[in-house]
């Protein structure tokens, strides 16, 4: 049964993995920075632009309120005996006033709204910008442990084959990388298992000859230890000294 990952099994290789996995991450870093600063600047242009929009309609107001006033003195002043003609001039720059007032009230709401949406984009480029670092240097981890697995898979095997042992029984796991590589490695095993098996049918003749032919016991004894020497090699067994590693 296959035992949970472990923070010490994903990093095989620490000095690898972290290296490319920071790479990954500090290139991504580099490129959202970038865009925070254009979009930062664009909202501040916004931002910036709204505010002078309210500057100019409170001045335009305040403007239009005064203009008011001398219009009103300047139409009492003209109408003389016709209070209903003051009356309409009362009545339409009020509404002027009026439209100008929802005007600035709807400029202001504008210079609001960027300033929210200004806040909520920073927030939202820093929130998904941490979310994501983390899910590249998660990713980095677990895509370099694909290929360090293997790495180091078969420089444990190596170490097995250099005492010996020719019989290889593990394959890479589903996903794992290099995958040629290590086809390469088992028919390289193939290969030296027959070529000592080979040798141990040619020393079986050997011993075959020096058995009939009378050969001191003490070189018969030391053709058999030779033969159970390659034939241990050979054989498929689970070595009680060696644990085995997950990977």
């Amino acid at each position: 049964m296959a035992q949970p990952r472990t923070k010490r099994s994903m990093l095989l290789d620490a000095r690898f993995q972290l290296k490319w996995t920071g790479y990954l991450v500090g290139v991504v870093l580099v490129v959202m920075t970038g865009l925070g600063i254009v979009i930062g600047r664009t909202a501040t242009r916004a931002s910036s632009s709204a505010a002078l929009a309210v500057a100019q309609a409170e001045k335009a107001f305040e403007q239009s309120q005064a203009n008011s006033v001398l219009t009103r003195r300047s139409v009492q002043m003209a109408a003389g005996d016709s209070p209903a003609f003051a009356a309409y001039m009362d009545e339409e720059l009020g509404k002027y006033d009026e439209q100008l007032g929802r005007d600035l009230e709807a400029v202001r709401a504008r210079q609001v709204d960027i300033a929210r949406d200004k806040t909520f984009v920073t927030t939202l480029i820093v929130v998904a910008g941490a979310v994501l670092l983390v899910l590249l240097l998660l990713m980095g981890i677990v895509i370099t442990h694909r290929i360090v697995g293997p790495v180091h898979k078969m420089k444990r095997l190596l170490r097995r084959l250099s005492t010996g042992r020719l019989v290889v029984d593990e394959r890479l796991r589903r996903g794992d990388e290099l995958e040629d590589l290590f086809d390469t490695f088992l028919q390289a095993t193939f290969s030296l298992r027959a070529m000592q098996r080979a040798r141990i049918a040619t020393l079986d003749e050997t011993l075959a000859r020096a058995e009939a032919t009378g050969a001191a016991e003490e070189v018969l004894d030391g053709l058999r230890v030779l033969r159970a020497q390659l034939v241990l090699g050979t054989e498929r067994r689970r070595l009680s000294t060696i644990p085995p590693e997950k990977l």
